[in-house]
């Protein structure tokens, strides 16, 4: 369960498919009315493919954020009903306001619980204020079966304050870190080619690009106003992206002067292609539970440039890998970016990719089927 059928498709699917493997019959309850970042066409898709494997769709009306109160009480009514009449063996939770009602729901028809927290609100760098959500993971900890972090910043956290009965760390929702040996130089250079034609930018253009949603949290304008700093017209940003702050990002770059450099993606689905293309990656984000783009990004082979926060310094190991900046500091970011926008693209050592495997699917698709065997027994 979570709040969007978007967050059920980026980030669960293979989950639901290791309990169907199971032998479990699979229900999954999100908002598919108001369904996220994903197109409306993917979010059919979804439901199709959800259909086509016999899982069990539930389109529960709960909300992102902390929703409002009887919107709220009526999700938690349809909770309880759906879990009387369905006896489920586990209920897997994701997001906080889902969580939340999810618990309780399981908490009332004695329902084991699975909670993985895709990067607490609250976290060393956040404002004071984000710190007034602790005392409800902190309460809600007690009726939690086990309790999965994505950081370690949040694993060490929840494993001195919170009180769930077991506490894991499993390193998000992995990818496909076997792609990793499965480019050349020459799919960079085409790629690249296609890219340039697509947006018909000169020849010589560098290409820096960032992955993520268009919203205050992801922060890419402090990519725009580090690119102002530099006076490097050859410097194209391309966002693939989806949200409500384009149009003040669009007015930041014109304000700016650097318009032309700034392009557009919205929403797709190949983002390996687009890393092949760049030149240099970008991940400025405010907060984070553990970014999948910046996995991507390293796996694709672009060098990454990081913010220092949670979630994402976890696998910038080394300066192998990338850097890290501080995500307020514009002036950082614009020496990062000149410096290694012309940085060839190297394969990492063995040593280094090893210590990414950690990361890999596979790995963490064998720890998720072993929790939840733990729990079914």
């Amino acid at each position: 369960m979570a709040s969007t059928a978007s967050f059920i498709a980026q980030f669960n699917h293979r989950n639901i498919k290791i309990l169907q493997s199971m032998g479990y019959e699979v229900h999954v309850a999100a908002n598919f009315t108001h369904y996220g970042t994903l197109s409306a066409k993917s979010n059919q898709q979804f439901m199709d493919w959800l259909a086509s494997k016999k899982f069990v769709i539930h389109n529960i009306p709960v909300e992102r954020g902390l929703g409002k109160f009887r919107q709220n009480v009526a999700v938690l009514f349809l909770l309880n009903r759906l879990m009387k009449e369905n006896q489920f063996k586990i209920i897997h939770v994701h997001t906080p306001i889902a969580s939340v009602l999810g618990r309780l729901a399981a908490l009332k028809n004695h329902v084991p619980v699975v909670y993985t927290a895709h990067g607490f609100h609250f976290s060393k760098t956040s404002a004071w204020i984000n710190w007034l959500i602790f005392p409800i993971e902190w309460l809600f900890s007690f009726c939690t079966s086990e309790l999965l972090l994505i950081n370690q910043e949040d694993f060490l956290l929840a494993k001195r304050w919170l009180h769930a009965k077991n506490t894991q760390y499993v390193p998000g929702v992995g990818i496909n870190f076997r792609l990793l040996d499965q480019y050349n130089l020459s799919d960079h250079l085409s790629a690249k080619q296609e890219l340039l034609a697509t947006y018909h930018l000169p020849e010589k253009s560098r290409i820096l690009i960032s992955v993520g949603e268009l919203s205050k949290r992801k922060n890419h304008r402090i990519v725009i106003e580090a690119l102002a700093m530099l006076d490097l017209p050859d410097i194209h940003f391309v966002i693939a992206g989806r949200g409500s702050q384009k149009k003040n990002l669009t007015d930041l770059a014109k304000h700016l002067g650097i318009e032309n450099q700034i392009h557009f993606l919205n929403y797709t689905k190949n983002i390996r292609h687009l890393h092949l293309a760049a030149d240099l990656a970008v991940l400025p984000s405010l907060r984070e539970g553990l970014s999948r783009a910046g996995l991507e990004a390293i796996r694709d082979g672009v060098y990454l440039l990081g913010a220092d926060i949670r979630g994402i310094k976890d696998y910038i190991l080394n300066e192998e890998i990338g850097r890290v900046f501080d995500p307020l500091d514009a002036k950082a970011l614009s020496i990062l970016i000149k410096n290694n926008i012309q940085r060839p693209r190297q394969n990492l050592t063995n040593t280094t990719v090893q210590r990414l495997m950690m990361f890999d699917r596979a790995a963490v698709d064998k720890q998720m089927r072993e929790i939840y065997q733990s729990i079914g027994e």
